[in-house]
């Protein structure tokens, strides 16, 4: 624990910290819950603490294909993370700017994410959960691709546990709820993330919601303009 909130410092300092490209493995569509190692510290909704736990990996079957990482053809880091290895260095500083946030700031935080987009969601969603006296509500929407393309499952498997957390996805490719897993079924939409939809997840929300919106240029400028719409002032979002 002590080692995680170190460099949960040395991030928020704007320090130079090492990542080490470590193997990973993909999992298969319906993973059950699987055992955790954890501090042993006490967290809200008796959970795991979402910042040092590890995940005990099953032997990848010869069948599952070998995971990729994601690389844009036109981002600026893409290549160098493509010919990362495993026991590789790389040295990262940030972020930097961005969105500030403060317990019980807002009633409900509508997180409308795309692709990597996610990543400045995680932190927020996790140091609300984390935090026993922080009861925002937690609207999440990822949109993605397809279901294997989702980032991050195990992790918001286990957010969706807490009580004021809801996590909804929207597939672009996909078009068949029972190819999906059970759990998937009843928080999945297929298409994109259009005005109709949006007005829909903002009727649902428990509370005035503050949207943050992190995506493709494309997809920010479109969801602002959705959230104009559906009655939310410029001043009642956030674009990363």
């Amino acid at each position: 624990m002590e080692a995680c909130l170190s460099l949960e410092s040395q991030i928020l300092a704007g320090e130079s910290f090492p990542i080490t490209e470590l193997p990973f493995q993909a999992e298969p569509r319906d993973l059950p819950g699987l055992p955790h190692q954890c501090c042993g510290q006490a967290h809200r909704g008796h959970l795991p603490c979402p910042v040092c736990t590890t995940r005990e990996q099953p032997a990848r079957p010869a069948a599952w294909p070998a995971p990729h990482p994601t690389c844009y053809q036109t981002g600026l880091m893409s290549r160098y993370v493509k010919s990362w290895k495993a026991g590789d260095t790389a040295f990262w500083r940030g972020p930097f700017g961005g969105f500030f946030y403060k317990p019980n700031q807002y009633g409900e935080l509508l997180m409308l994410a795309a692709g990597t987009g996610l990543a400045p969601m995680v932190p927020i969603l996790r140091s609300i959960t984390d935090n026993a006296e922080d009861e925002t509500f937690i609207t999440l929407v990822g949109c993605f691709k397809t279901f294997e393309g989702i980032y991050l499952k195990p992790f918001l498997q286990e957010q969706a546990r807490f009580w004021n957390v809801r996590t909804f996805f929207v597939l672009s490719q996909e078009n068949s709820l029972e190819q999906l897993p059970w759990s998937y079924r009843d928080r999945t939409r297929f298409g994109r993330l259009d005005q109709d939809l949006l007005e829909e997840l903002v009727s649902t929300c428990r509370r005035k919601p503050f949207a943050l919106v992190c995506g493709s240029a494309e997809f920010t400028k479109d969801v602002a303009g959705y959230l104009l719409h559906a009655g939310l002032a410029e001043d009642s979002y956030f674009l990363f």
